[in-house]
C-alpha cells in the first residue's frame, strides 16, 4: 500500500512540476500592449485547454461491465493526449504593437527556442500619450522537454456498484504543490449496464453500458517570486478546465482478458488568467512605470466526437489496461486497477 500511495504522489507531483514549466517566461508578453498580450497568450496557451479536455474525459472505463452491488474498484493511471502538428504553432493576427518576422510562433507544445520581438505602442496616461518601445523575449515551446510531447493527466479513480447495475465513479486528487505551482482534480460519473434489459443475452460475456462524467481541474502558478513587474505578492497565473463526456461502451469480458470499444462525445471549457498587480518600468526618463492590474483573461472551449478501443488483462482482482481514443487530440490511456466484485 505504501508503494501504491507513493506512485499516486509521484505521478501527481511530476505533473505539477511539468505544469509549472508551461508558463515559464510567458509573463514577458505583458511588455507589449494589453490587446497584443492577450492575442499572444491566447495563441500560446490554446493547446493546454484542449489537452486538459481530452485527457480528463479519458480513462473513465476499462470495460462496459459494472460492479455487483457494493462492489468497488480503484484505478490508477494516466492519459496522454497527443498534440497535432497544426496546434504546435500559431500565426497571430490583429497585432498592432509588434511584428513577428517569422510569421508564426510556437505554442506551449511546439519547438523550443525563444524569439525576440520588437514592440512599439502608445497609451494615454493622465491625458498624455506615452510611447513605449523595446524588445521582448517570447518563450518557445516544450516539445523537446516532454517525454511524449505532451503533459499526461493523472487518473486516480474509485468506483462502487450502487443499484440497477450502475457504478458511481469518483476522481479526486487533492491540491498538490511543487515549485511554486499547485494542481488539483475532481470528477464524478455514472456507468449503467443496459444488458439487463435484453433478457437471455444477459448470460453472454457481452456487456453494453452508457457512461456520463464531469471533471474539474485547477492549476495555479505563483509569480510572486518573479523579478518581472515589480515585487507585488498577489501575482499568479491560473488555468481551470471543466469537462463533460458521454459514452456508449461495449465489451467482451472473459476470465483472463477483456476487449472493449465505444463511441462518445467530449466537451470542455477552460479559463486562463494572469492576475495581480504589475509595475513595468520601460526606463523612460521622467515617466513612471506602467501599471497593469489583472491584465489577461481568456476563455476557450473544445468539443467533438470520439471513438475508443482498448483491452484489459484480468489477473484476479488486479487489472492491467490500455486504450486509445481517436479524437481531435488522439489520447493514449494506460494503468492498473484493483476490482472487487
Amino acid at each position: 500500500m505504501k508503494n501504491l500511495i507513493f506512485s499516486i504522489l509521484t505521478l501527481s507531483l511530476s505533473v505539477t512540476s511539468v505544469n509549472a514549466q508551461l508558463f515559464d517566461g510567458i509573463e514577458n508578453i505583458l511588455l507589449t500592449s494589453t490587446e497584443d498580450a492577450r492575442i499572444l497568450a491566447e495563441g500560446y496557451t490554446d493547446p493546454i485547454g484542449k489537452t486538459l479536455t481530452y485527457a480528463l474525459n479519458s480513462g473513465w472505463a476499462t470495460s462496459a461491465k459494472t460492479h455487483k452491488k457494493l462492489g468497488f474498484g480503484l484505478t490508477i493511471g494516466g492519459a496522454a493526449p497527443f498534440v497535432p502538428d497544426v496546434d504546435q504553432v500559431f500565426t497571430p493576427t490583429g497585432l498592432t504593437s509588434l511584428s513577428v518576422p517569422s510569421g508564426s510562433l510556437s505554442t506551449v507544445f511546439g519547438e523550443g527556442g525563444d524569439q525576440e520581438l520588437n514592440f512599439s505602442f502608445s497609451e494615454s496616461v493622465l491625458g498624455n500619450e506615452i510611447e513605449y518601445e523595446g524588445k521582448l523575449s517570447f518563450p518557445g515551446g516544450l516539445k523537446d522537454e516532454l517525454p511524449l510531447g505532451t503533459v499526461p493527466a493523472p487518473i486516480v479513480q474509485a468506483s462502487v456498484g450502487v443499484v440497477f447495475d450502475t457504478d458511481l465513479l469518483v476522481r479526486f486528487i487533492p491540491t498538490m504543490e511543487m515549485q511554486g505551482s499547485t494542481f488539483s482534480l475532481t470528477g464524478f460519473g455514472l456507468k449503467h449496464n443496459i444488458m439487463q434489459y435484453f433478457g437471455p443475452l444477459e448470460k453472454l460475456p457481452l456487456n453494453v453500458s452508457v457512461l456520463a462524467a464531469i471533471s474539474k481541474a485547477s492549476f495555479e502558478y505563483d509569480l510572486s517570486d518573479s523579478t518581472f513587474g515589480g515585487n507585488s505578492t498577489n501575482r499568479k497565473m491560473t488555468f481551470e478546465a471543466d469537462t463533460f463526456t458521454i459514452q456508449a461502451l461495449a465489451s467482451i469480458d472473459l476470465p483472463i482478458i477483456s476487449a472493449f470499444a465505444g463511441l462518445g462525445y467530449n466537451a470542455g471549457d477552460s479559463q486562463f488568467n494572469v492576475s495581480g498587480d504589475y509595475s513595468i518600468d520601460y526606463g523612460i526618463t521622467g515617466i513612471g512605470p506602467r501599471i497593469l492590474k489583472d491584465p489577461i483573461s481568456i476563455a476557450s472551449d473544445a468539443s467533438g466526437v470520439m471513438g475508443i478501443v482498448g483491452a484489459r488483462l484480468n489477473l484476479l482482482f488486479l487489472k492491467i489496461f490500455a486504450n486509445y481514443t481517436i479524437q481531435e487530440y488522439n489520447t493514449l490511456t494506460a494503468g492498473i486497477s484493483f476490482n472487487f466484485r
